[in-house]
Parts: structure tokens; C-alpha cells; sequence
């Protein structure tokens, strides 16, 4: 493992290689679920304000001499962060840092901001990376005072409080420093995506978005192994033939994702379950889920799958590559038109 060894941390250009996966992460976003929507973003600034309290770290050591150190003290601010990221509250994220209490608790957030980027780059915009740099700035600013400070007084106050100093001092400098660089070689990545042909990392950002909300809402596991199939196969295609059965995984699962949408909403449409793919998008049509456009729109596109992965013996890259990002922002535009329901 590179983490806490090696800074920066190497990107990977491939956002699929690992998914995020944490029972704290889910828990928080169960209560999430729970909570009213106009109280959901009083949850948030509740949440991002742990940045800012000096006292969001425990210490873990034995021995007093390695008290501060990050490997021997535990967080839940990087938690805060990957649950602010995640849920769309980056800003909040930027707000908290350039104001955060500098303690142990931040050497570990910037470190999971170090595993974040590498990876899963994606999950801030180019912008948002510019933003994202402004806030570690105003923190390694605060880390310049911080530091001088602790030289000149280092060797006043309690055993534990000093030791902790000593670390923060040895630590966070050299962790903003390369939280920065991880930012400008993920802005590096959005510009060669965006000169070269057959990349897309809007597409491939919001296919995380899309595993993340199946995740989340209680979809069943099959539709992520089958999406991540699909994509193995996209990406390792050796033929023709590797291609057409990358459409066939995004056909199942575009046809799988409505009908258990329907399961899902069952409880607060009503009527008879729809257990076919034609009645499905007619059940969330009526439920007020689809709009009329969009339920004609998603008829023939899978129509268009239908003809090309079950007829022609193969298909050609740039047709699956098409299908890939169609069927990829269909089941965004689903997922949360699902998720603004309200489901319980």
C-alpha cells in the first residue's frame, strides 16, 4: 500500500480499477435518507463543521512520544470528506478546509483526499480542482504560522500536547505539498482527455455517480457486477465480438435497472407491479417518474440495442462506445428522479 508512504500519490486514469467501500460511509448515508429534505442541508453544515473543530481525533499511541502521529490516531473526518464529496457538497468541503483546526484529524482527511484522487479523479470537476486548491492553500498557510509558532515555543506545555505539535509540524506541510500536486496531475488528465479521441470523463464520472446511487438506494448487487462487466469487457475488447457482448451486459442491465426501480417505488406508486420491461417504463411513466419524452426516448434506445446486440453477430467500438455513455446517463437521469422521490 502506498498510503502514508509514498506523496503524491500516483493517479490511476482508470476510476474503475477499485470502488470506495466504507460501513461508516453507509451508515452516515442511511441518515441521510432518513432526514427531511429541508433539514438535509442543516445535516451537512452540521457534518462539515467537524473540519473546524480541533477536537475531531482521538489518539490511539501508548506511549506519549507518538502522540499526533497519524498512524496511531483515528478520525471520522475522512469520512466527512468522502460524505460531503460524494453527496454533492464539495463547496462545503472547500468552505470547512480553508478554515480547519489544524490537528491530527486533518492529516488524516488530507490523506484520504491523497486516496480519493488517485483513485477516483473524477470525482471533482477541473473547476472544482482549481477550488479545491485555494482552500489547501489557505490550510498550508495556516500550517506556515502554525510552524513557526511551534519553533518557538516547542518546548513548553504538556508531554502529549508537544509530541502531537511535533508531528502536525513534520506531517501536514509535507502533505499539503502533495495534495496540491495530485490536484494539477488530475487537472493534467482532464486536459489529455479533452485533446484526445475515444476519452470521456464526464461519462465516466457519472458511471460512478450511477454505482454509487445503486449502492446507496438498494439496488441488488447483480446490476453493479453487471455494469462493471460491461465495462471490462468495453475496455479490454480484443474483437468484435468482445464489444457485442459489452451491449448485451448494458442491455440486461438497462432492462434489470427499471424493473427494480419499479420494485423500489412500488410502496409509494402502488398499482400492480410490472414484472416485464415494456410495462416497467409504463408503470414509472404513469407514477410520475418518466415523462412522456423520455419514456419514448428510452423505448428506442433499447429498441436500438435490441437489433444490434441480438441480431448482427458483431459490433464496432464506436457503436458500443455510443451505448456506453447513452445507457450510462439513462440510468443517471433514472437514479435520481429515484432518488428525489423520497424512497424509504
Amino acid at each position: 500500500m502506498e498510503r502514508g508512504r509514498i506523496h503524491p500519490r500516483r493517479i490511476f486514469e482508470d476510476t474503475s480499477l477499485l470502488r470506495f467501500k466504507s460501513t461508516n460511509f453507509e451508515l452516515l448515508s442511511s441518515l441521510l435518507d432518513r432526514t427531511a429534505e429541508r433539514d438535509k442541508q442543516a445535516l451537512f453544515e452540521f457534518v462539515a463543521s467537524r473540519i473546524e473543530n480541533p477536537k475531531s481525533f482521538q489518539h490511539k499511541h501508548k506511549d506519549p512520544k507518538d502522540a499526533g502521529k497519524w498512524s496511531l490516531c483515528s478520525s471520522e473526518l475522512p469520512l466527512v470528506a468522502e460524505f460531503l464529496v460524494r453527496n454533492g457538497q464539495k463547496h462545503q468541503l472547500f468552505q470547512a478546509l480553508g478554515k480547519s483546526a489544524l490537528s491530527p484529524g486533518i492529516t488524516l482527511l488530507l490523506l484520504q483526499l491523497e486516496e480519493l484522487i488517485a483513485f477516483n479523479f473524477t470525482a471533482f470537476t477541473d473547476d472544482e480542482y482549481s477550488l479545491l486548491e485555494e482552500a489547501i492553500g489557505r490550510l498550508s498557510n495556516s500550517v506556515t504560522v502554525f510552524t513557526r509558532e511551534y519553533y518557538r515555543s516547542k518546548g513548553t506545555g504538556p508531554t502529549i500536547e508537544r509530541n502531537t505539535r511535533y508531528h502536525l509540524v513534520h506531517e501536514l506541510p509535507e502533505l499539503c505539498a502533495s495534495t496540491l500536486e495530485e490536484c494539477r496531475k488530475a487537472r493534467f488528465l482532464y486536459i489529455k482527455a479533452s485533446l484526445l479521441p475515444g476519452l470521456n470523463l464526464e461519462v465516466n464520472q457519472d458511471k460512478g455517480t450511477v454505482i454509487t446511487f445503486l449502492e446507496r438506494l438498494g439496488f441488488t448487487r447483480e446490476l453493479v457486477e453487471s455494469l462493471n462487466e460491461s465495462e471490462r469487457l468495453y475496455r479490454t475488447a480484443t474483437s468484435p465480438f468482445d464489444f457485442k457482448s459489452s451491449m448485451g451486459h448494458l442491455r440486461s442491465f438497462l432492462e434489470a435497472l427499471y424493473l427494480e426501480a419499479c420494485i423500489l417505488l412500488h410502496k409509494s406508486i402502488g398499482g400492480t407491479l410490472p414484472s416485464r420491461w415494456g410495462e416497467a417504463h409504463e408503470y414509472l411513466k404513469n407514477g410520475g417518474i418518466l415523462t412522456a419524452k423520455e419514456q419514448q426516448v428510452i423505448i428506442h434506445l433499447y429498441t436500438l440495442m435490441s437489433d444490434t446486440t441480438v441480431h448482427p453477430l458483431v459490433a464496432d467500438r464506436e457503436y458500443a462506445r455510443l451505448m456506453r455513455n447513452v445507457c450510462i446517463e439513462f440510468g443517471l437521469l433514472l437514479l435520481t428522479k429515484v432518488d428525489k422521490s423520497g424512497i424509504k
